[in-house]
């Protein structure tokens, strides 16, 4: 009766053993080559934390995810750790330390894993991603992504962002760095101050695009019943519709030109600038524009 509960304990330690080997994270410290593959569903989620270097995602068919580079010699430890859902990669450094070298992080995922990944001198690249959500956040890195998703949310201070692909809802917001969005529809949001905003988009349900100084240059399709707002400060405004384009038009500059294919542009009675009202059918569509000092033109593909 005693062996038969030793051995139970002991079944029971190897088992507990085995499971805290699966769960506990693998970290990697300064300097070391860092080169993991971890089992994850294939629509998981991946979140990667570093502060400065690169994050670059590609895709494979497996359930598994691949995380390869090195750590910078001022790294604490890199953390890879299996969860529930997916993995995280935490890159923690030293307490206090000023020089902080980069690490550059490589990473083969799911093609429908959700990405999460956030730094602060840091460019992340994806190509290849069939996630549902994408959520990108960086400060002075740029943003590269190529992927086929129902959300991206992207974000950065001084860094450029780059899409190109397919997304039925896209949130961008950069400070100094321009935007450029090849090929999202439905639902965009996308702001800056000095950068400027390029847009090739499908059809648009609902758009908001906000700029001081810089220039924003949007080709779209507007839907029926569709809202498009554009509010500029300093900079011009390119819009580009096709001719066959129905909306309700209400377009002011104060102390820029308004050039449109949609209706004529008038002084405004009392105030500086000029205004146009213009309705082009009934399929309740709105488009406004407004800007302060720019010039705004709106013209037919």
């Amino acid at each position: 009766m005693k062996t038969h509960m030793m051995n139970n304990k002991i079944r029971t330690a190897v088992v507990t053993a085995f499971v805290v080997t699966l769960t506990a994270p693998l970290a990697a410290i300064g300097g070391d080559e860092i080169d993991k593959t971890l089992d994850m569903p294939k629509d998981g989620h991946v979140l990667v934390e570093n502060l400065t270097g690169s994050i670059e995602f590609t895709t494979w068919d497996r359930e598994e995810a691949q995380i390869r580079g090195e750590a910078g010699d001022d790294v604490e430890e890199v953390e890879i750790t299996k969860t529930s859902k997916g993995i995280e990669v935490k890159v923690r450094n030293r307490k206090g330390e000023r020089r902080i070298d980069d690490t550059d992080l490589y990473l083969k995922i799911p093609k429908n894993a959700i990405i999460e990944a956030e730094g602060v001198s840091v460019d992340i690249t994806i190509s290849g991603s069939q996630a549902e959500n994408i959520m990108l956040n960086t400060v002075s890195g740029d943003l590269e992504v190529e992927s086929v998703s129902q959300r991206i949310e992207l974000a950065a201070v001084s860094g450029d962002i780059e899409f190109e692909g397919k997304a039925n809802r896209a949130n961008v917001e950069s400070v100094s760095g321009d935007i450029t969005l090849v090929g999202v529809s439905g639902e965009i949001s996308a702001s800056t101050v000095s950068g400027d905003v390029s847009l090739e988009a499908g059809e648009v349900n609902r758009g908001r695009f906000e700029s001081v100084s810089g220039e924003m240059t949007l080709s779209l399709t507007l839907a029926d019943g569709g809202r498009l707002s554009s509010d500029s400060m300093s900079g011009d405004v390119y819009l580009m519709l096709p001719a066959s384009q129905q909306a309700e038009f209400t377009v002011q500059s104060y102390s820029g030109d308004i050039n449109s294919d949609f209706g004529d542009s008038a002084k405004v009675s009392q105030g500086p600038g000029v205004m146009l009202n213009h309705r082009e059918g009934d399929n309740g569509a709105e488009v406004r524009l407004e800007t302060f000092s720019g010039d705004i033109s709106i013209r037919t593909e």
